[in-house]
């Protein structure tokens, strides 16, 4: 769907009835030349609108007891953005911390949204000659682990589509896609018929940019995409020509990210998951094929699409367990010394804490490898029994 003008579907734009002339311009320039897709160039629009609406108040455009979200953000020309410095960014930046409570990724993201802005007059347009955001740095980022499913927590997931779903086939298989093939939502949702090679086991997929890749489909996914597929080809109603491959159950058209998102946020809470969202499958993917497919790095790069290998580094983290496992079974780690104590030592004397209590327990219960609790997952691909998924029959809420 595009967001742009489309004389067909005006209705779809009224967005920018609610926007200076150049940020229209501008999210058009994105979608159309920088090739963003819809998505993330309505969050540019969104971004460049709020900061619309803060530059208003600070000039004194509208009463100093407006709410920002009360604030008209239309009526700004080419000159007022040229006008804009780099102490004017600085307040916009505090403004996000101090008033909206933003978090150091959502303040950089909307400062990155600014920064393209005025790249776009300066350099692509020649509308400005400065640009008020080119020296600016985005605040640090904390560094945070993706979160993810375990295997087992995986698992639960899965058995909660085929029990818990009115449309089983096709929400167990979407699933199966983004836990073993480390999909995207939109490229999910945007799979066409021809996209799939079931005897070459492959799916083309186009991520951000509209760059191409193609990802292997192992067994489990092979075996849902078929089971889904024979139900989707038998649907009553379905129009010949529709070439999406996950479409919705009463309309038999494409299904949306956003009733995706619904589909599997539904699932996690049956399956008793809490905090966890779409993306946070492909997380999963990435992580389990990282930590037990023996997979290097840049392959997992090529498999999710990322343009830098800085990107992927995220999901080379270790879980407390794998570096306890890996201390405990260094050799060296048996070598003792015990001789070295030359304290003297008084009968009945303890060496307090610190000693050395007789157990029951083995002096090495570690797992025989770091890796022990999720042997074999990526390479099979994650299955449940989906045997009675073709006869069942549901309907779409």
């Amino acid at each position: 769907m595009s967001i742009y003008l489309d004389e067909k579907n005006p209705e779809k734009h009224k967005p920018f009835d609610d926007a200076s002339p150049d940020i229209v311009a501008y999210v058009r320039y994105l979608e159309v030349i920088a090739g963003k897709s819809p998505n993330t160039a309505f969050s540019y629009y969104c971004d460049l609108r709020n900061f619309s609406r803060f530059m208003k108040r600070r000039r004194g455009l509208v009463t100093d007891d407006t709410e920002i979200k009360d604030i008209d953000p239309k009526g700004l020309d080419t000159a007022f953005w040229g006008s804009v410095t780099k102490e004017d960014v600085y307040e916009y930046l505090y403004f996000l911390n101090s008033e909206c409570g933003n978090k150091k990724s959502s303040t950089a993201r909307r400062l990155a949204s600014l920064h393209g802005f005025y790249d776009y007059l300066v350099n692509q347009v020649d509308l400005l000659k400065e640009n008020p955001t080119a020296s600016i740095k985005p605040p640090k980022q904390d560094k945070v682990l993706p979160k993810y499913l375990t295997a087992e927590q995986s698992m639960d997931l899965l058995e909660s589509t085929q029990t818990q779903s009115d449309f089983p086939e096709r929400d167990y298989c979407m699933v199966v896609l983004f836990l073993n093939c480390g999909m995207r939502l939109s490229e999910l949702v945007g799979m066409d018929l021809g996209d799939i090679d079931m005897e070459q086991r492959q799916i083309r997929l186009f991520g951000k940019g509209h760059k191409e890749r193609m990802v292997y489909l192992n067994d489990a996914c092979k075996e849902a995409l078929q089971i889904y597929l024979n139900k989707r080809n038998t649907m009553e109603g379905l129009n010949p020509k529709e070439r999406a491959v996950f479409i919705t159950r009463r309309r038999k058209e494409r299904i949306s990210n956003r009733r995706v998102e619904q589909l599997v946020t539904g699932a996690m809470k049956a399956a008793g998951l809490r905090g966890f969202s779409t993306h946070k499958l492909r997380h999963t993917a990435a992580t389990l094929m990282y930590q037990t497919g023996n997979v290097d790095i840049l392959t997992l790069k090529q498999l999710l699409g990322h343009s830098s290998v800085g990107t992927t580094q995220i999901y080379t983290h270790l879980q407390e367990f794998q570096v306890r496992a890996a201390i405990e079974q260094n050799p060296l780690g048996e070598v003792k010394k015990a001789s070295l104590d030359t304290t003297p030592k008084e009968t009945g004397e303890s060496k307090g804490e610190f000693a050395d209590s007789p157990s029951d327990e083995p002096e090495n219960d570690a797992p025989d490898g770091p890796m022990e609790a999720f042997e074999g997952a990526a390479q099979e691909g994650f299955r449940v029994d989906v045997s009675s998924l073709a006869d069942t029959e549901s309907t779409d809420k």
